[in-house]
């Protein structure tokens, strides 16, 4: 199933909530302390986007596991997100600045929920990891999802919406990874 099939299927709907959004700092050590206050002992999902590449791990409740080396002097944006909040930031010299948000709480608002197929097909799984890998443009990335036996993996979405005062216009705010999920529902194995 192509993407634009699954989008025609699924269909975007408009959805209301409740959420808090709030700014958030750290040092680039910082990183593990700050998840540990916002997420406590919850599970959450980490992207790092480092110089020599995207590196994903998960929280635990209690640590950062990554499966390759994730260096804070590498690092200049990180998102860690599960389905009802997430903290995104961006390096800004020694610091990381960004926002942290969390549904089901707060100022009611908005949202759409739209879901992009990762490139790449399963190659292997093992502990809690899905590899994907294109072999014609010879890329591959390892992702963590308990769920092994699909062939195609995306990335959930939510797309904040709200008005200008001035204009009456509407339109995405802001947005946050909420999930990675099967995509297509093929089966294998």
């Amino acid at each position: 199933m192509s993407g634009l099939d699954l989008a025609k299927k699924i269909g975007l709907k408009l959805c209301e909530g409740k959420s808090i959004f709030e700014p958030v700092e750290c040092s680039l050590s910082g990183v593990k302390d700050l998840t540990r206050e916002k997420f406590q002992d919850s599970r959450a999902v980490l992207i790092a986007w480092q110089i020599a590449g995207i590196t994903w791990g998960e929280y635990d409740g209690e640590k950062i596991l990554t499966r390759a080396e994730m260096t804070p002097e590498q690092l200049f944006e990180l998102r860690i997100f599960n389905e009802t909040a997430e903290i995104h930031m961006k390096r800004r010299a020694d610091k990381l600045i960004g926002r942290y948000v969390q549904d089901l709480e707060g100022k009611g608002n908005f949202y759409v929920d739209s879901f992009s197929r990762f490139w790449g097909e399963k190659d292997a799984a093992a502990d809690g990891y899905v590899n994907l890998r294109d072999k014609q443009r010879k890329l591959q990335m390892e992702i963590p999802c308990a769920e092994n036996k699909f062939k195609w993996y995306g990335l959930l979405t939510r797309n904040y919406i709200d008005s200008d005062a001035e204009t009456g216009l509407s339109g995405y705010v802001d947005y946050r990874f909420v999930a990675i999920e099967p995509a297509g529902g093929v089966k294998i194995g």
